[in-house]
């Protein structure tokens, strides 16, 4: 039986906010601020509910009409299609002050906004399942796949390999390009047999990664060439990562951040170890990853000190500034208690992931630190995802 819901914020994880006749909250996909929707129920819980769209009575003042025609095919890739720019814009603003106000304490955040990289054919990484051979994406919260042979967000450099790619048995495919340089590359899981790729397109298997083989792309950012294996993480975009490294030198800058030592957490490939930090004596990178480790070692002066280790495993040195980009999981309490050690008068927060940020901020606050400055760096346009920029400092 179908439910009448008016739509009055928008969650963490993308999915529009209402309330039931019971009180009970349900969550809705592709549901836009202040829809009043017809909604059929998916999933009911004591507390809370999900439904799907069933009819768009009343549209709220941001929605839109998809730009990407497989939205309509039910793929799941995009989140925010339905939503206009400006209303994406709000959205993701409010996800992160609802965040640090809830789950962070922090009364009245101010945060600020720094657009990306461009709304479309930016992103020179993605992951997708395989449909009779062929590429297709998940539908939203479900493992149903939806064929696609274009994506509206992927660089030209992969629409090309979505386009003519056949990939055999594969469950899943990672497609990784240099827009910069023209590398690419496509690895195939669980193997990467019977694959056909346009001409020249390096073709490998996890598990020939797991035995060993070595398989990366170079890209340029910040003026500099990275190597970047098939295992080893990256942003989404040469682009946005100049914006992160610009949002961090800023932030420093403003500061007058010391020179003497800079602690790089969750460092992977090293972009920002080797960018501002380059205006330290010493700096210090940990990351657990194999291959990005191994990247590192490659892209890095010999003044950088690689600590092949678990962040939470690690040692702490003391240090002026600690810079940390954990996972999607954030820093969690062990991963603050780490920074905390080093003492550091200044840190910078890298967060993908808007509640875990709201967490992170908790435990900061209650580890000494202040925050300072936050801004959203909207890396990822067309879906709900945040990379989110935090300066702290610790208190006297």
């Amino acid at each position: 039986m179908s439910k009448r819901v008016n739509i009055y914020d928008l969650a963490v994880g993308g999915e529009g906010v209402g309330r039931l006749e019971d009180g009970r909250v349900v969550f809705v996909a592709g549901a836009a601020l202040n829809d009043r929707l017809l909604v059929e129920l998916t999933e009911e819980k004591s507390r809370y509910a999900r439904g799907t769209i069933v009819d768009v009575v009343s549209a709220g003042e941001g929605r839109r009409k998809p730009l990407c025609r497989h939205v309509a095919r039910g793929c799941g890739g995009c989140d925010w299609q339905h939503l206009s720019e400006e209303a994406q814009i709000e959205g993701k603003i409010s996800l992160v002050e609802n965040a640090l106000t809830k789950l962070g304490s922090i009364a009245s955040p101010d945060v600020g906004y720094v657009s990306g990289p461009e709304t479309v054919r930016y992103r020179t990484n993605i992951r997708v399942g395989v449909k009779n051979g062929r590429a297709a994406y998940r539908r939203s919260r479900s493992n149903e796949l939806v064929q696609v042979d274009d994506c509206l967000v992927a660089h030209p450099l992969i629409d090309e390999i979505l386009a003519e790619g056949f990939f055999g048995d594969a469950s899943d495919v990672t497609i990784r390009v240099g827009s910069r340089t023209g590398d690419r590359l496509v690895v195939g899981e669980p193997t990467a047999e019977n694959f056909r790729v346009p001409d020249q397109v390096p073709v490998i298997g996890r598990n020939e990664l797991r035995k060993g083989a070595d398989a990366y792309i170079v890209e340029e950012a910040a003026g500099i060439r990275w190597r970047i294996s098939a295992n080893s993480f990256f942003q989404s975009s040469p682009d946005g990562a100049e914006m992160l490294v610009a949002l961090v030198a800023e932030w420093l800058t403003d500061h007058d951040v010391g020179e003497q030592a800079m602690v790089d957490l969750y460092a992977g490939v090293g972009l920002l170890s080797g960018t501002v930090g380059d205006w330290f004596q010493k700096v210090t990178a940990v990351e657990s990853s194999a291959s990005a480790t191994a990247d590192a070692a490659h892209n890095l002066g010999s003044h950088v000190a690689i600590h092949r280790v678990p962040v939470e495993r690690w040692v702490p040195e003391l240090a002026d500034v600690v810079i940390a980009d954990p996972p999607r999981s954030g820093l969690r309490a062990q991963g603050v208690e780490v920074i905390r050690k080093t003492e550091a008068p200044h840190v910078l927060l890298v967060s993908c992931d808007a509640g875990a940020l709201g967490r992170d901020a908790a435990l900061m606050t209650s580890s000494g630190y202040e925050l300072d400055r936050v801004d959203v760096l909207d890396m990822f346009p067309q879906t709900s995802h945040v990379e989110v920029v935090s300066g702290w400092v610790r208190r006297v």
